[in-house]
C-alpha cells in the first residue's frame, strides 16, 4: 500500500514543481523521502486514530486483505495515469470488509469523511486564489530578474516539501494507523517512508505528469500557488483528523486557479479523474468485500 501510494499520490505532491521545470525526477523523489518521513513521524495522529477507528474488530490478516483491495485499486489508477484518492480506496475497502464481516460500520465518521472529501478541492481552489493574489504583487516588487527566478524556485520547492509533508502526515498515516490498531510496534513507519519513496521513484511519472502538466500550463507562479493552497487545505483537514485526499487537494487548486486566471483547463481529463475517485473505493470495497467472504 505504501508503495502504491507513492506510484500515485506523490505526484500530488512534486507534480506542479516537475511539470513546471523547477524540480527534476530524481530530486523530487529525494524531496519526497525526505519529508514525507517527517510527515508520518510527527504529523500524523489524528488521521492514525480515524483510520485505526474504522478498522475494530479486524484481525491482522483482514487488515492485510483491506490494504490488498486498496493497493490493487490505486496500482490500476496508476498504470491509466489517473491521480486518484488512496485515502478513499482504504475507507472503501474497510466498509467492504466491514459489511462482509458483519462488523458495525460508523457511518458518522465515514459520512464526514465523505462530505471532507467534496469539500477539499474546493476549498483548496480557493486557498490557491488567494495564494496568487497575495503571492503575484510581492513578485513583482523584485527587479532583478535573476533574484525573481531564484525567489520562485524556492517557494515552489517550499510548496512541494510541505504537500510532502501532509503525504506522510494524511495518506501514509493512514497505513500507520491500521497498524497501530493492531498493536503492531517497531520502526514501521520508517519502512512505510522508504517504500513509499521507492514507489515514487519506481512508478509515478506519469502519474506525476498528468497533476504537472495536462491540466492546465504551470509556470512558477502558478504552480507555488496551487501547492501550497492545496497544503493548506490537507493541513486543515489534519488538525481535525479528517483523511482527505492530497490528490483531489491539488486537483481542485490547479484547475480552479486556471479557470480563475482564464486559462486552459482540461476539463475532460478532470471528468475523467472525478470518475476516477468515485470508482477506486467502490472498486477497493467490492474487491474487499469479495475477499472477505472468500479467505476470512
Amino acid at each position: 500500500m505504501a508503495w502504491a501510494i507513492g506510484a500515485n499520490d506523490s505526484a500530488k505532491a512534486v507534480g506542479t514543481a516537475v511539470g513546471s521545470g523547477v524540480l527534476g525526477f530524481k530530486r523530487a523523489v529525494l524531496l519526497i523521502g525526505i519529508f514525507t518521513t517527517l510527515g508520518v513521524l510527527i504529523g500524523g495522529s489524528g488521521v492514525s486514530g480515524t483510520i485505526s477507528g474504522l478498522a475494530e474488530g479486524m484481525s491482522a490478516g483482514e487488515v492485510g486483505l483491506v490494504l490488498f483491495s486498496a493497493a490493487s485499486a490505486v496500482t490500476l489508477a496508476s498504470l491509466w495515469g489517473r491521480p486518484i484518492s488512496t485515502t478513499q480506496s482504504i475507507i472503501g475497502g474497510l466498509v467492504g470488509a466491514s459489511l462482509a464481516l458483519g462488523l458495525p460500520v460508523d457511518w458518522w465518521t465515514v459520512g464526514r469523511i465523505v462530505a471532507a472529501w467534496v469539500l477539499s478541492p474546493l476549498v483548496a481552489a480557493l486557498f490557491a486564489v488567494a495564494v496568487y493574489r497575495l503571492y503575484k504583487p510581492v513578485l513583482g516588487r523584485i527587479k532583478c530578474l535573476r533574484n525573481l527566478e531564484l525567489t520562485q524556485k524556492w517557494l515552489v520547492f517550499t510548496a512541494s516539501a510541505f504537500s510532502a509533508f501532509n503525504l506522510g502526515a494524511n495518506e501514509l498515516s493512514n497505513v500507520a494507523g491500521l497498524m497501530e490498531g493492531l498493536g503492531i510496534n517497531g520502526p514501521f513507519k520508517l519502512v512505510l517512508a522508504i517504500t513509499l519513496a521507492l514507489g515514487a521513484l519506481t512508478f509515478s511519472y506519469e502519474v506525476m505528469m498528468t497533476v504537472g502538466r495536462d491540466i492546465s500550463p504551470l509556470g512558477p507562479t502558478s504552480a507555488f500557488s496551487s501547492q501550497f493552497g492545496a497544503s493548506l487545505a490537507v493541513s486543515a483537514a489534519n488538525l481535525i483528523g479528517l483523511p482527505v485526499s492530497s490528490g483531489q487537494a491539488i486537483v481542485g487548486a490547479i484547475s480552479g486557479l486556471g479557470i480563475y486566471k482564464g486559462e486552459r483547463v482540461n476539463l475532460k481529463l478532470i471528468a475523467g479523474i472525478v470518475k476516477g475517485w468515485v470508482v477506486a473505493p467502490v472498486f477497493a470495497g467490492a474487491f474487499s468485500y469479495v475477499l472477505m467472504a472468500l479467505l476470512a
